[in-house]
């Protein structure tokens, strides 16, 4: 095929047209897959971006401990005692 008579070497159609064929073949098994791939790296891009900023974030930034207040509050029950209908919650 490179021999020295590259000239003498001819081009038909259905060679051609089988290249094309097979090139074609190909395309259509790699965008299946780049479809899938596609956002799997764009996940993971921000994945990256979301560690950096952790870590960004846990170098200047401290912690506060200090302990809080608890409020608590009363709750009055105005329940009647001569009513018929049941009482649920006391």
């Amino acid at each position: 095929m490179f021999g020295s008579n590259i000239a003498g070497t001819t081009h038909s159609l259905s060679k051609i047209l089988s290249g094309i064929s097979k090139g074609l073949g190909i395309v259509n098994q790699a965008i299946p897959i780049y479809k899938e791939i596609k956002p799997m790296m764009s996940n993971a891009r921000k994945v990256l971006e979301i560690a950096k900023e952790f870590n960004k974030g846990s170098n200047t930034k401290t912690i506060d401990v200090t302990p809080k207040k608890e409020v608590t509050k009363s709750v009055t029950s105005n329940v009647l005692t001569n009513s018929s209908n049941p009482v649920f919650f006391q």
